[in-house]
C-alpha cells in the first residue's frame, strides 16, 4: 500500500518540477524528510523495532533518523521504503536535498531554491546561482559514491559466486 506525499504531517505538495511547496512551511529539507518518514511509519503502524526488524539498522538507528538526529544514508532511506511498502524515489529525492542544503551550509554558501529544482529534476541551467555549485558537486560526490558502492557489491557478488558461497 503506498501513500501519497501530501500528508498532514510535513508533507510536500510533490516533488515535480518547480518544487511546488518546498520549503513552503520553512522547514529545512532534512526536517521535511523525517516528517515525512515519521507520517509513513505513523500511517503504516510501525514500530521503532518493527523497521529494526525488517531492515539492518537498529531501533535506536530508527529513532536518531527519524528525531532528526542524524540524516539516515541512502541504503537506510530504500530500506525504510522496502520495510514499509512504499516507492523510495520520492524519500530519496528528499534525501538529495537535504545532503545538498548540508553541503551547501558547511561550504559556506546558502542553499538557493534551486537547489531542491537542480536535484528534483526541474529544467534550467545547474549553475545559476549562489548555492548552486555546490549542490552540482554534492551531487557529483553523491554519484560517484554510488557508483563505486555499486561497483563494489557486483564484485563481492561476483567472487562469492566464484567461490560457491
Amino acid at each position: 500500500m503506498a501513500i501519497g506525499a501530501g500528508g498532514t504531517r510535513g508533507g510536500s505538495g510533490g516533488t515535480g518540477g518547480g518544487c511546488a511547496g518546498h520549503g513552503s512551511r520553512g522547514e529545512t529539507p532534512s526536517a521535511e524528510l523525517a516528517a515525512e518518514m515519521r507520517r509513513i511509519k505513523d500511517v503504516m503502524e510501525l514500530s521503532y523495532g518493527q523497521l529494526a526488524q525488517r531492515t539492518h539498522y537498529s531501533r535506536s538507528s530508527w529513532e536518531r533518523f527519524l528525531n532528526q538526529k542524524q540524516l539516515p544514508t541512502r541504503i537506510a532511506v530504500e530500506q525504510f521504503a522496502a520495510a514499509s511498502g512504499q516507492d523510495p524515489r520520492p524519500l530519496l529525492i528528499r534525501l538529495e536535498r537535504s545532503l545538498a542544503h548540508e553541503s551547501a551550509g558547511r561550504t559556506g554558501g546558502a542553499p538557493s531554491a534551486r537547489a531542491g529544482c537542480v536535484l528534483g529534476g526541474a529544467a534550467g541551467p545547474a549553475d545559476d546561482g549562489p548555492g548552486a555549485r555546490p549542490v552540482v558537486r554534492s551531487l557529483a560526490l553523491l554519484t560517484a559514491g554510488a557508483l563505486a558502492g555499486g561497483l563494489v557489491t557486483l564484485l563481492a557478488r561476483d567472487s562469492r559466486l566464484r567461490h560457491g558461497l
